[in-house]
């Protein structure tokens, strides 16, 4: 069956101009702010968050990347085929305001992972995690602090947001 688009580049440019005035007021009076993308869905999502937030007045924002690769819990299960992506974060992340970004979550694992990832470097102050899409199913106790759609979805459902040009769009795949 092919992938029923959900969400169309104009709902998700919508969702990130929300998604942008909430990490807005998460964020404000922060001395310290980074945004920090999971490779490599959370990259893009992470880049048009900076891009709205800056049109909202946080301008010169840091943005790095994180690889969860070696920080998942089924790093037994990947194949040698599994190549490690950039991890790239650009300030110290030491007694910084963080906000983890990722395109879907689902289980919470990569989010988990992500912030293994980051504590390794340092001790961020505070953490907030930003999604585009929350699918539900979690399997451990970590939930978005920013959301730009919930969808309901069956355990074996694959959601998939794809960037082009004009913007995003988010299908489903059962």
């Amino acid at each position: 069956m092919p992938p029923r688009v959900l969400f169309t580049e104009s709902r998700v440019k919508q969702a990130l101009q929300d998604m942008g005035q909430a990490v807005r007021h998460l964020f404000e009076g922060e001395q310290t702010f980074l945004i920090v993308g999971i490779q490599s869905g959370g990259m893009m999502v992470a880049r048009h968050l900076r891009e709205v937030t800056a049109l909202a007045g946080f301008e010169h924002i840091p943005i790095g990347s994180v690889d969860t690769t070696l920080y998942r819990d089924d790093i037994h299960k990947l194949g040698p085929e599994k190549g490690l992506l950039p991890m790239e974060i650009p300030v110290s992340v030491e007694d910084a305001a963080i906000l983890l970004v990722d395109d879907v979550i689902f289980t919470g694992r990569s989010a988990r992972a992500a912030m293994d990832a980051l504590f390794c470097l340092g001790r961020p102050r505070v953490i907030r995690l930003a999604v585009l899409v929350d699918r539900g199913h979690r399997e451990l106790p970590i939930q978005p602090d920013i959301v730009g759609f919930e969808v309901s979805t069956d355990y074996g459902d694959e959601v998939v947001v794809s960037w082009n040009n004009q913007g995003g769009k988010v299908a489903l795949t059962r």
